[in-house]
């Protein structure tokens, strides 16, 4: 009889191993979700100030974040390049943008451009407007909801296994007894 629950509780014990290495699992993989979230952030959605690149004036395609300045558009004819003045924190620069026409590009307006910056001619070359993106509210948005869903079912599943535990201990082996007719 004793080794019987001594190998209840060794079962039990086990169940519970097996629950956290699975939970254990999904937190690393959540893990490695983020890191490669965070990676694809920096790369493709964040953006730099316009002080940023005339200080770093990096040779690879950047994303800009600034102001149109006013009354700087000029449009070099019908579907050609519009250069433009972006400033941010107290810098401005050229832009010489070809690309398709952007409704979005009007004076005082904020938003990103992406390009290359030329040093020799001093000016980004600029292929793509876009507004900016509040990706905060997004992600808090989505962190509201997941963590504590994550944390319900955590827990939820660590007391149905606990209650499998219980019972599996208090079921012990009772041979039937004889019915009485009477």
């Amino acid at each position: 009889m004793y080794e019987n629950r001594s190998f209840r509780r060794r079962s039990g014990h086990q169940t519970m191993k097996r629950f956290y290495i699975r939970w254990g699992g999904v937190l690393i993989i959540t893990a490695i979700i983020g890191v490669l979230g965070i990676q694809r952030y920096n790369r493709d959605v964040t953006s730099i100030s316009p002080d940023r690149l005339l200080r770093e004036q990096p040779a690879q395609a950047v994303r800009v974040l600034g102001m149109v300045e006013a009354a700087s558009i000029v449009k070099e004819g019908e579907g050609g390049p519009v250069a433009f003045q972006l400033s941010g924190e107290g810098t401005k620069f050229s832009v010489r943008y070809i690309g398709e026409e952007s409704e979005n590009l009007r004076d005082l307006k904020t938003l990103v451009v992406e390009g290359k910056w030329n040093s020799t001619t001093q000016i980004f070359e600029a292929d793509k407007i876009s507004l900016v993106p509040n990706y905060g509210f997004i992600t808090a948005a989505y962190l509201a909801s997941l963590i504590p869903m994550g944390l319900f079912l955590f827990n939820m599943e660590r007391r149905v296994a606990m209650l499998y535990i219980q019972i599996k201990e208090e079921k012990v082996y009772q041979p039937e007894e004889p019915l009485e007719v009477g």
